[in-house]
């Protein structure tokens, strides 16, 4: 299973950098660790469930799973739209309890527990709150 880090960086460039670094983690940019949460498809279903926009419509957006600086290995930095972060900070509570019953019972997540997939989406918003026009990224090594 990948590990995968969510973390704020004011920019591509310095976002990119926290991978020459060991990661977002090793750096001083606010961070959320996760396990395993794809950036792509299961941020794609997040997204599509709190904007209410059509799945495929979310992943064609330019930056959504857009790779930022150079691939390392098996390593990777990728862009989470501004979208999604911005409907991360606006949830409610019971916006993002529903939200995580919902993406834990797509395809991708069959068998997760709800409860676990909501309290890392009460995490990720509370990062997403914190954002002040900075974006949001995924370190994501396997």
């Amino acid at each position: 299973m990948p590990f995968t880090d969510y973390f704020l960086a004011p920019d591509d460039v310095i976002a990119g950098a926290a991978l020459g670094d060991g990661g977002p983690v090793s750096t001083e940019l606010p961070t959320v660790e996760a396990k395993g949460v794809d950036p792509v498809v299961n941020l794609g279903h997040l997204e599509a469930i709190l904007t209410g926009r059509p799945y495929d419509v979310v992943v064609a957006q330019p930056r959504q799973g857009r790779p930022v600086g150079d691939v390392s290995g098996e390593q990777i930095i990728v862009a989470v739209t501004d979208t999604l972060r911005d409907a991360l900070a606006a949830a409610t509570p019971a916006a993002l309890e529903g939200a995580g019953a919902r993406l834990a019972a797509t395809e991708e997540l069959a068998g997760a527990d709800p409860a676990g997939v909501t309290d890392f989406l009460r995490r990720l918003a509370g990062l997403a709150g914190r954002a002040d026009g900075w974006h949001l990224y995924c370190y994501w090594a396997l």
